[in-house]
């Protein structure tokens, strides 16, 4: 205890005297910062100040910095708005408009690049501008689908059990964000969009490849158009894919930023986004306003963006994430979930920000009844990343990935190969990225299925089911079940892992 007495009480501090009644002062003068300058060394260099104030050099220092995080953290962010918006783009590109939609009807293709598509069923999808007013969409009974907004958020199932038409085919009106206009009296089944453009996505399902053509055929049936033409409404047109090139991916690098600008303009700003619609303010993206980034910000932003698909591909391959929840078979088998968490990530105390960029990276399309289990109904996707050992699956090495008999799908089963750099159907020689009940796989004679993936066909292996990879190239796998049926989900029938035998 110190005392307050008339002794005089001296300390020495950088040379200066001080009587007890300013005790308190000198203490704070010894442990003060000194007024000459401060440096701080920190992850990102040696900063310093001066009286407390950053030098010029720091302050360049720390806003490089700071955008650069904001950069990484807004390319994470963004990735499904930027994957949906490239998708709309390539659309465009191939004609899709108000009264066109685009179709698969020789079955998708690996020349065509699109996130994790498959060659078991007829796709159809379109893109609608809401901007041109209150758009009609007409569905036949008998497709399976979904109509998301840009933000890759489901605005209603199309088709199916889990749509309002429950599978019997009916009329949609799909409404702009903030609509307020009148309605028709004539019976629609609404959706309100809170983004100008939305994307669709209908598959026909078949249970072998004669399915196909009257399945072309039924998809032909659909029709679209505005609201103001329904009393007389224009014939709908349909592009062939057949045969095309087409690239469906995200923009990467800078072209990232420039095209995310433009998906920013295009919708309107939400209140769920502000936060993260302020970041992109301080990088120059602002709703209404033009997108002009100088050189030093053109610089940064294409370094975010290699950083920022780095760290993406790694969330979506090593997510960091419980294996009780990420396995669909824990301590079992290596096979991982491809979505475990609601359609929109919005969880009850906060959005599931990196299962997001995971799904954005690797896949597409979200729907309601991703999340609802029915046997018979729907259907279930699950991946293998890794062999039975937990190395990486590469073309650098054979597999062989058994399915035991009775596999559960009352529609169709597949296992469909993926380069993991384009995460779209891979490319070889064979011409065929699958092995799978559309397309003729051999039992053998229990009724299990040993399916073979490796550079080169196997002596005593079908070719049916064999799936040529590339050497020096890594691939992920899907096992697609449609009409999943019990004994997948009580787990008695379990798939294999992907066994190294070469």
């Amino acid at each position: 205890m110190i005392s307050n007495t008339t002794t005089s009480l001296y300390l020495h501090n950088a040379g200066c005297k001080f009587r007890t009644a300013t005790l308190g002062f000198c203490l704070a003068s010894m442990f003060a910062l000194p007024v000459n300058g401060e440096t701080l060394d920190s992850r990102v260099g040696t900063l310093s100040f001066e009286a407390g104030y950053p030098t010029e050099a720091t302050i360049d220092s720390l806003y490089d910095e700071l955008d650069f995080q904001r950069a990484v953290q807004a390319y994470l962010w963004a990735l499904p708005m930027a994957s949906y918006g490239a998708m709309a783009d390539a659309h465009k590109k191939l004609g899709a408009d108000t009264h066109t939609v685009i179709v698969a009807d020789k079955l998708a293709e690996p020349r065509q690049l699109i996130l994790t598509a498959n060659q078991d069923t007829v796709y159809m999808s379109g893109v609608l501008d809401l901007r041109d007013g209150p758009m009609v969409m007409e569905l036949p009974a008998g497709l399976l689908g979904t109509m998301n907004n840009i933000w890759q958020q489901p605005l209603v199932d199309l088709g199916g059990p889990f749509s309002p038409e429950q599978n019997r085919g009916g009329k949609f009106l799909i409404l702009p964000p903030g609509y307020e206009g009148p309605l028709p009296a004539t019976h629609y089944h609404i959706a309100r969009a809170d983004s100008n453009i939305v994307v669709f996505y209908l598959r026909a399902v078949p249970k072998t490849k004669e399915d196909i053509p009257k399945l072309v055929e039924l998809i032909h049936t659909y029709r679209q158009y505005r609201l103001e033409e329904a009393a007389d409404p224009p014939e709908t047109r349909f592009v062939s894919m057949a045969g095309k090139d087409a690239d469906f991916l995200t923009n990467e690098g800078f072209a990232y930023f420039e095209s995310l600008a433009r998906y920013i303009n295009e919708n309107p700003p939400r209140e769920q986004d502000m936060a993260m619609l302020g970041m992109l303010e301080t990088l120059g993206i602002v709703h209404g306003q033009p997108f002009e980034p100088d050189e030093r910000m053109k610089k940064i932003l294409t370094q975010g963006a290699t950083v920022g698909r780095a760290m993406a591909k790694t969330l979506a391959y090593a997510p960091r994430v419980s294996k009780d929840i990420v396995y669909a078979y824990p301590g079992k088998r290596k096979w991982k979930k491809i979505f475990f968490s609601d359609p929109t990530f919005h969880e009850p105390e906060y959005m599931a920000i990196d299962l997001r960029s995971k799904y954005a990276f690797e896949a597409i399309g979200t729907a309601k009844s991703m999340v609802v289990s029915v046997p018979g109904h729907g259907s279930q996707y699950i991946g293998a990343y890794q062999d039975s050992d937990g190395k990486w699956l590469t073309g650098d090495n054979t597999y062989r990935i058994r399915l035991p008999k009775d596999v559960p799908a009352n529609m169709f089963w597949s296992l469909t190969v993926y380069d993991n750099e384009t995460r779209s159907m891979i490319q070889n020689e064979q011409g065929r990225p699958l092995v799978g009940s559309v397309h003729g796989a051999l039992a053998n004679e229990d009724g299990s299925f040993d399916v073979t993936f490796g550079p080169e066909l196997p002596a005593g292996v079908p070719e049916q089911n064999w799936v040529q990879t590339t050497t020096g190239k890594g691939w992920f796998v899907y096992l697609r079940l449609y009409g999943p049926e019990q004994p997948y989900f009580d787990q008695s029938w379990i798939p294999g892992d992907a066994e190294k035998i070469k």
